[in-house]
């Protein structure tokens, strides 16, 4: 999800109003649920082998004591894939670029890939800032996901304005195919898995969301992506990436049938992403982890793309969200499930913040760099993936 460049106060507002609705569905079920059943379905340790196409590629260093060990060590001994969206223009800021090799093996463009960033006009291309982000990520062997070729919402998305006044589907068509092309193209030898298309489904709901791209090219317009994506460059892994299921059952179910219509027409899909903004601040452990298993069983890979979790708990905010990051991470690991990555890793710059006012904190470091227990907790799940190998 996220907020592509200055969103306005008017779409501030409606997410907000829209997203609370998410937060009082949470609430509402977890007021039903006693503290000692919570630990009941708390998400085990995983000890499933790791799936060797998702592991990470670095080679795992000397990490005997866990404990001895960075993030990032410990992320590559256990074969995972921890990555962190990032932003270009905080690279050269040493405390941020510290903490980020220190703790991380692979990074997202924040904004720097999205449609309106590396095209605004027909005619102008901008990769300046996405090379700033690939060029740093060969420089520290980190990897590098693409975000996103295709996404278009009711309130919050990337596609220009140019695009959106094509109605013809011949030249939609045509100019898709040029961005995808070129896009991809550039980046080969650099990124090898991309979000080909971006929360299709409704926001608040289970239906396909209607948008351009729908409009234009039909029902059928993500298949095309895909198989465009795949035309473009065969070699790389292409994904789907989504929002908002972990609250909502339907919508988490239309996931699963959508991507199963996806695998059986033939469609070139290797992995779902589910994004993880849990701005309930909480997440059930199990249900999540279910998820996770009914994709894998379609024969995807599956990854936990865009995770934070405001430290939103009246009582003991900081010890519920390291809870919620590890029943979050455990869900994914307990599953073939080996990537994971966090939507931002400080509170100093965090999308939350900007949407919904400072103070929810949701990422594992403090304004200030300093870890705070969610750290720990994720350490601990890594830690649990590197005894079981």
């Amino acid at each position: 999800m996220g907020v592509t460049g200055e969103t306005t106060l008017v779409k501030r507002k409606i997410i907000r109003g829209m997203l609370l609705v998410v937060v009082a569905a949470v609430s509402a079920t977890t007021a039903c649920t006693t503290g000692s059943e919570s630990k009941a379905k708390a998400t085990p340790a995983p000890t499933s082998a790791p799936n060797s196409e998702t592991t990470a590629k670095s080679p795992a260093p000397a990490c005997n004591e866990p404990d001895a060990c960075t993030t990032r060590q410990l992320a590559e001994a256990a074969g995972v894939i921890f990555g962190t969206a990032v932003t270009s223009k905080r690279l050269n800021e040493p405390e941020y670029s510290a903490t980020l090799l220190d703790t991380f093996n692979s990074v997202t463009p924040e904004y720097e890939l999205k449609w309106d960033a590396v095209q605004p006009l027909p005619d102008k291309w901008n990769f300046g800032p996405a090379d700033q982000i690939v060029d740093f990520a060969k420089a520290h062997d980190l990897q590098v996901k693409g975000h996103a070729l295709i996404w278009d919402q009711d309130l919050v998305d990337s596609t220009p304005e140019w695009v959106l006044a094509i109605d013809d589907p011949v030249e939609l068509r045509s100019v898709v195919t040029t961005h995808i092309t070129k896009v991809m193209g550039r980046y080969r030898d650099s990124v090898d898995r991309w979000d080909v298309v971006n929360e299709p489904l409704q926001t608040l709901g289970s239906g396909m969301y209607d948008n351009h791209f729908r409009q234009v090219l039909g029902d059928d317009y993500i298949a095309e992506m895909f198989r465009i994506a795949h035309t473009a460059e065969p070699d790389a892994q292409l994904w789907l990436n989504e929002a908002a299921v972990e609250y909502q059952p339907e919508k988490a179910a239309a996931l699963v049938a959508l991507v199963a219509g996806l695998v059986n027409a033939g469609v070139p899909i290797d992995g779902v992403g589910i994004q993880g903004h849990l701005i309930g601040g909480t997440v059930d452990g199990a249900i999540l982890a279910q998820l996770v298993a009914d994709l894998e069983a379609l024969g995807v890979q599956v990854a936990i793309t865009e995770l934070d979790i405001p430290a939103s708990d009246p009582v003991s905010p900081l010890e519920v969200q390291a809870d919620t990051y590890r029943e979050a991470l455990g869900a994914c690991l307990i599953n073939q499930c080996r990537e994971v990555t966090l939507w931002g890793f400080t509170d100093r710059y965090t999308w939350i913040d900007a949407t919904f006012g400072d103070g929810l904190a949701p990422l594992p470091f403090d304004r200030n760099y300093q870890p705070k227990p969610a750290l720990a907790a994720i350490r601990d799940r890594l830690s649990a993936v590197l005894a079981a190998r």
